[in-house]
């Protein structure tokens, strides 16, 4: 039909142009050649310009672009409407949705139906154009949804003259950030005039899956939080280690999930905060020196977080989490911690050397306290000494008697106290094993010159005693 209207165009046009061609009369002698391969004719004492098909289309080019409103006027002039064929009926179209589902998700897949009934006869029959067409929650006006189905005119049911095109797998409120009635409805064009379901007929239609207007409710479902899934690792850590923040979400809808964490300082005041999107179901991750969270200057400190998210719809947030902990920058380094007794039996009279090494050219009057552990004794307190660090390390030596009777046959730990921090963030070094201290509680042998003096004191002192009841009591 349309190339039978541009020929129509073409003739008339043609025809008209020689016309007035002829009327102006062009220079040069009858039947002489123009310029551009057109040719001029005598007939019937009339002239007749004889155009080629590329100049032609050149020209109309040209005025189009050149005056469009005149070119506009002139197909006005020029147009002759189509009138259908005696008889002619326009398809009746509705939308088919074999689905009882009438409450949809901006992520549900849907199935969605053209129903083309053409009654007229093959031979007068015309392709038929459509479109599906939608309009979401909050919207003005309808938009094209999917691509453009055709329906020729011999892919009709002989039986009952009808047919179906399909839209299947359509998401077409993916993006909406509204609830609420979504629309669908059928354009059409059957090469006469175009239509729309919603409006062709006199009233809706409805009639069990098939309908002229098919209204449905978006509906959403708000994200949550697995709130035993949301931790920060690990919630102590030096400034520059790898610490992630991790929480799970899950949205039933399927929607994917804009997860934002906040970073609070120690004042609980925002820090620093970044977004990502993850998948209804998976962790958001977030890995502290991949952002730049945390600097040299930080440590020390304590740090809280909370998350924000949403699935553009609904939004949500967490309660406020601590975490994590920076441990202080590293000011000394300790190593080797040890201890050794005066004597390989280990008795508890002995003397026993504490000894550590140390170094740290920053760091003047460091102090040092050692720290003692027995069943009997636990946690006791022993002597401090208070140092200037240097560049090498140095040796800290403790020589003392640090147990009595009744830390015999007792294990014991021991452990170093410090005023500054450790290359392991810490301000002591924790307990340390100094295994068993010797059953033997006789500081002395039998034999020794302090016993029999020990034995001898007695005696006499016995003997003292003696004498001086006897005299009282037999004078």
């Amino acid at each position: 039909m349309k190339r039978r209207s541009m020929v129509i165009f073409l003739l008339i046009f043609l025809y008209l142009l020689g016309s007035a061609y002829a009327a102006e009369g062009p220079g040069g002698p009858s039947g002489s050649t123009g310029g551009g391969g057109d040719s001029v004719t005598k007939s019937g004492g009339k002239k007749i310009v004889k155009l080629d098909l590329d100049d032609m289309i050149g020209n109309l080019e040209k005025w189009k672009q050149d005056d469009p409103d005149e070119y506009e006027y002139m197909k006005k002039l020029l147009h002759i409407p189509f009138v259908p064929p005696k008889d002619y009926t326009v398809p009746t179209v509705l939308i088919w949705y074999p689905s009882n589902k009438t409450d949809i998700t901006r992520n549900d897949e849907l199935e969605i139906y053209a129903w083309v009934e053409n009654d007229n006869p093959i031979e007068v029959r015309s392709d038929v154009y459509l479109w599906l067409e939608a309009k979401g929650p909050g919207e003005d006006n309808f938009t094209r949804v999917g691509s453009q189905r055709v329906i020729l005119a011999n892919e009709y049911s002989e039986k009952n003259n009808v047919t179906t095109r399909d839209w299947s797998g359509i998401t077409p409120f993916v993006d909406s950030r509204e609830v609420g009635n979504a629309t669908f409805r059928i354009w059409f064009n059957d090469m006469h005039s175009t239509y729309h379901t919603d409006t062709m007929y006199g009233k809706p239609y409805q009639r069990d899956d098939y309908y002229s207007a098919l209204e449905l409710d978006l509906v959403n479902s708000p994200p949550e939080v697995d709130e035993s899934s949301i931790r920060v690792d690990p919630p102590r850590a030096r400034y520059n280690d790898p610490i992630r923040y991790e929480a799970r979400f899950v949205d039933t809808d399927g929607d994917m999930i804009n997860v934002t964490l906040h970073v609070l300082d120690d004042q609980k005041r925002e820090l620093r905060n970044e977004t990502q999107d993850a998948k209804s179901g998976t962790n958001a991750t977030f890995v502290a020196s991949q952002y730049g969270f945390f600097g040299e200057g930080d440590a020390g400190k304590n740090f809280s977080y909370f998350y924000t998210y949403g699935d553009g719809l609904n939004g949500n947030s967490t309660e406020i989490f601590s975490g994590p902990y920076l441990f202080p920058s590293p000011k000394i380094f300790v190593s080797d911690p040890d201890v050794e007794p005066a004597d390989e039996n280990r008795y508890w009279w002995q003397d026993y050397r504490f000894s550590l090494k140390v170094k740290n050219p920053e760091i003047s009057n460091l102090r040092i306290d050692l720290y003692t552990s027995t069943p009997s004794h636990p946690n006791r307190y022993q002597v401090t000494k208070t140092i200037n660090t240097s560049e090498d390390a140095q040796d800290v030596l403790f020589d003392l008697r640090p147990f009595d009777v009744s830390d015999a046959n007792q294990s014991f730990t021991y452990y170093f106290k410090y005023s500054a921090t450790d290359q392991n963030s810490r301000e002591s070094t924790g307990g340390i094993s100094g295994d068993g201290i010797n059953r033997k509680i006789v500081k002395y042998p039998i034999y020794s010159k302090v016993t029999v003096a020990n034995i001898l004191a007695v005696l006499l002192a016995a003997l003292a005693v003696g004498i001086v009841i006897e005299r009282r009591l037999y004078r």
